[in-house]
């Protein structure tokens, strides 16, 4: 992997920021830091501002495993953002009943068949579920059955993270499927997309180097991603180099509807 700061990659990263170009970015451990309750994740008043005049310029969207009403919460004053939740399958009007009700019979089957395991929280955000066990006294333990558990689902996929396992609709559309979705519906002929996480190798893995920059945070030898940052903090500086290569392109305009 690349660093994205190093000098080729902000070669790269200088030949991606162009008015048609997407900016797409997942949320926690991203844009914001992960922290030990995901409930108090924010941006940095920063990272806040930064993202805010960079969306000015730049048709952006944010991909998030949390509901996309959540992250709205979390966006406030972000007005030029386009958000998407559930890893990539809830779009702004979303109804997918069908997914609901499955997920609904998970959480139930799940409350059924997992034996009480201290510090686990099974969070429902009505099209997946997200099994946390960070706060488990042995996590690893945790992890091991309900891995064993959710396997007896009906209809799943199985997605680790950051001391969670998420279970999303098999045939939903995932992060890949929205990036590539949001590029036709913006008229963009090129996306950026930062991620750190499980989820967001569905992104990573389309392999389009011409059309597709990736980038993930912290360096990890099994990644499909392109290039890295060293860590989230990289963010701002990120954000400030779009920002001020937007000026030479776009003069301050809008960059793309």
């Amino acid at each position: 992997m690349i660093p994205l700061l190093g000098s080729a990659g902000r070669a790269a990263l200088a030949r991606f920021a162009r008015p048609d170009t997407l900016l797409a970015f997942d949320y926690d451990g991203t844009l914001a830091p992960i922290v030990a309750d995901p409930q108090r994740a924010r941006l940095r008043p920063r990272t806040h501002t930064l993202l805010a005049r960079v969306s000015e310029r730049y048709p952006t969207i944010v991909i998030t495993g949390r509901s996309r009403l959540d992250l709205l919460r979390r966006l406030s004053g972000l007005s030029a953002l386009e958000v998407i939740g559930n890893h990539g399958l809830e779009t702004a009007g979303a109804n997918r009943l069908e997914y609901v009700r499955r997920v609904k019979s998970w959480h139930t089957a799940l409350a059924r068949e997992l034996p009480t395991i201290p510090g686990l929280v099974i969070e429902d955000k009505r099209y997946s579920l997200a099994l946390h066990y960070r706060h488990c006294p042995d996590p690893a333990a945790a992890r091991t059955v309900i891995r064993a558990v959710a396997q007896t689902l009906n209809g799943v996929r199985r997605v680790g993270g950051k001391s969670v396992l998420n279970l999303i609709p098999a045939e939903a559309p995932n992060k890949g499927h929205a990036v590539l979705a949001a590029c036709a519906r913006r008229a963009c002929a090129r996306a950026l997309y930062i991620g750190d996480d499980e989820t967001d190798e569905d992104v990573f893995i389309l392999k389009r180097p011409a059309t597709l920059l990736t980038v993930r945070v912290e360096h990890d030898p099994e990644s499909s991603a392109d290039y890295c940052l060293r860590s989230q903090e990289e963010m701002d500086p990120v954000l400030a180099f779009l920002l001020e290569r937007s000026s030479r392109t776009v003069g301050g305009g809008q960059a793309c509807e």
